[in-house]
């Protein structure tokens, strides 16, 4: 049995822990500014949509603390060469402390492969004790008012030894879902023909079983190394529990082999 000053030592030293933390979050909160990005803390508005994308990864790499980061994607040129936003952004996976992170100021190459940095963890990651595991990194392009184009990523910290492989989509379901539909196409509507996960929970002892729970932060694999370069829909429809009308989420993604 621990002795009551044992355990006053321990709470107390627990509380100098607690202190210096409250007093690391009270220094990064808010949005900070950074010549090529605006990173800190911001509001989550507390509805959810039925779904919401948060990373589009092609390599993760796992970094330690004071790293600096980068982010890699292939920017297409389009025809016409029209008026583009280009945004890399990173949250949390699940999140805990509102991280976001989102690029400015920096000029890209069309036709190429970009390079997104420095972006040092110990400004705000390592301050607000983010795992890579629980980071999400999303690059896109938007023209007007159409849909965003997701531009898969690799990040790393030293090593740029790259290889192609599925990407991974993380994503936050807004509904309970026991079952979730995945179908891609290209640019003119034609189905491709991918292996495709197969996510459903077992109806047959539970009509309304549950796959993943509303608020919850899943991922999944595709592998699209056999379609040629371009432009291509990825159509997610879940199935909630008891309720006939699905939900859905139309995703645009460029795939450079």
């Amino acid at each position: 049995m621990f002795k009551p000053a044992v355990i006053r030592k321990c709470l107390a030293i627990a509380g100098i822990f607690l202190a210096m933390r409250v007093a690391t979050y009270s220094q990064v909160q808010g949005m900070q500014s950074f010549g090529n990005r605006v990173e800190g803390t911001t509001v989550h508005p507390d509805a959810l949509n039925d779904f919401t994308l948060v990373a589009v990864h092609r390599n993760f790499k796992p970094f330690p603390h004071d790293a600096n980061l980068n982010v890699r994607f292939f920017l297409p040129s389009l025809p016409g060469n029209p008026n583009k936003d280009v945004v890399v952004e990173a949250t949390e996976l699940q999140d805990s402390v509102h991280y976001l992170m989102r690029s400015k100021g920096v000029s890209w190459r069309d036709g190429s492969w970009n390079n997104f940095g420095p972006w040092p963890t110990k400004d705000i990651i390592d301050k607000l004790t983010i795992e890579p595991a629980n980071l999400g990194v999303l690059a896109e392009y938007q023209i007007a008012n159409r849909l965003p184009v997701y531009l898969p990523v690799d990040v790393y910290d030293k090593d740029k030894q790259f290889v192609g492989h599925a990407y991974t989509f993380h994503f936050i379901t807004g509904q309970d879902l026991q079952a979730l539909d995945i179908s891609v196409t290209n640019r003119a509507g034609k189905e491709m023909k991918l292996q495709v996960p197969m996510l459903k929970c077992n109806k047959t002892f539970n009509p309304n079983c549950r796959l993943y729970a509303a608020g919850s932060t899943q991922a999944f694999d595709l592998d699209m190394s056999s379609l040629v370069e371009g432009e291509y829909h990825l159509k997610l429809t879940g199935h909630i529990p008891g309720n006939s009308t699905p939900t859905s989420l139309e995703i645009v993604v460029y795939h450079h082999p």
